[in-house]
């Protein structure tokens, strides 16, 4: 079953030239953009350089020349941080693959259905990165925003998407997201397992406080391209109601996946 490997990345792990063909100084630079996380958002040239391992003189140029472009802004006091014309571009890029709106119906009405934020999540290869989200009246204090990068292994629609893949697929991409970092792969995968069995994800593990109830969504022949998810107070789910929270998640997971068929998934 394939997977989308990225926010309109035309399946770069079949296209990638050679490195031959490859420029230096761009890779360089898209390294060091890459460097920057929601938690991360304001970084020093040597904690850059620390994190790409480019040296710090490298570093300093590529960055003056990202600010120039717009592409970082540099922050009175230091550091630097992510330039707007990335919104602008990310903004084409998500308009151009359909998945909102192929999503949006879909996650109006489970808002109402379920009574709770819906959030809508692109599988990017290892993380998931919130494209949308409908907030319901009780206007829950979630961090799900718009343009949001986490790992998919900590994320309701992270670990539907996941679940939706072939087990070596699905442990390859946490593996290389998670780099040198601690994860216990066989306890994710025991995990994974329970979620292919029940068909939804039950997920704490991301805001302590809420528990999402999730489902993958899939484009045409059948490509995983990320999660819906319903998202409620801790401890509001339980019984007949948790139940049927995760039937109106997977109905509404299953029209956004039609929908993505006929309006022709371009990811």
């Amino acid at each position: 079953m394939a997977v989308t490997e990225g926010l309109g990345n035309e399946h770069l792990h079949e296209a990638r030239p050679p490195a031959a063909a490859r420029v230096a100084s761009v890779s360089k630079a898209a390294r060091v953009l890459r460097t920057f996380e929601p938690e991360r958002r304001l970084l020093s040239t040597r904690e850059i350089a620390e994190r790409t391992g480019i040296s710090r003189s490298t570093c300093h140029a590529i960055c003056s020349t990202l600010v120039a472009e717009g592409l970082l802004e540099l922050v009175p006091g230091g550091g630097f941080r992510l330039g707007a014309a990335l919104a602008e571009m990310g903004g084409q890029v998500i308009e151009r693959t359909g998945l909102v709106e192929a999503a949006g119906p879909s996650m109006d009405k489970l808002s109402r259905a379920t009574g709770g934020e819906v959030h809508l999540g692109q599988l990017v290869s290892g993380y998931i990165v919130y494209l949308t989200r409908v907030e319901h009246e009780r206007h829950l204090s979630m961090r799900n925003r718009m343009g949001l990068r986490v790992p998919a292994d900590v994320t309701g629609c992270g670990k539907a998407a996941l679940s939706a893949l072939p087990r070596d697929q699905a442990r390859e991409l946490v593996r290389a997201r998670a780099g040198g970092s601690s994860v216990d792969l066989d306890a994710l995968e025991g995990e994974l397992e329970e979620v292919r069995a029940r068909g939804y994800v039950i997920s704490e593990s991301f805001q302590a406080a809420f528990t999402s109830v999730a489902a993958p969504l899939r484009g045409p022949g059948g490509a995983v391209v990320g999660g819906l998810s319903s998202a409620h107070p801790r401890g509001y789910l339980r019984g007949p109601r948790l139940t049927r929270v995760a039937t109106e998640v997977q109905a509404a997971a299953g029209v956004t996946s039609e929908r993505l068929q006929t309006l022709h998934w371009r990811g």
